[in-house]
């Protein structure tokens, strides 16, 4: 594993508990786990669908918080297709932690609003 990534394999047809047990693991052993919600990098500055793994994560562990942040310039900094980082700046917004609530819908709702609260945080030139 390079720097402790765990990949996650998307559409295995395997149990979530398959899939997320490394992720699962690091919450045991009281790691700090990173998620990438859109589960790849999709179109520069751009919101894609949030896959559930959060969520089914969130149940799992449900006083451990969620904490939204939110990163501006990533789109140029880590192109898609690039495996290098090419200089550029970058911002980032961190926002209040959300808990699970016990409904998968209505969790993912909070977290995709306050995704998009964070994106109107800054002031940002327009993307070229």
């Amino acid at each position: 594993k390079i720097i402790g990534i765990i990949p996650i394999a998307l559409g295995t047809g395997k149990p979530k508990e398959e899939v997320l047990a490394e992720a699962i693991q690091a919450l045991r052993d009281d790691s700090i786990l990173i998620l990438f919600p859109e589960g790849t990098r999709g179109e520069p500055e751009q919101f894609g669908r949030f896959k559930s793994g959060v969520a089914a994560l969130a149940e799992m562990f449900p006083a451990v918080p969620v904490v939204p942040v939110f990163l501006h310039g990533l789109g140029k900094a880590l192109p898609r297709g690039e495996a290098m980082l090419v200089p550029f700046f970058c911002d980032g917004f961190v926002g209040e932690p959300v808990y699970w609530n016990g409904e998968k819908n209505a969790f993912m709702q909070t977290l995709s609003e306050r995704f998009v609260a964070l994106s109107k945080t800054g002031q940002f030139a327009e993307w070229t």
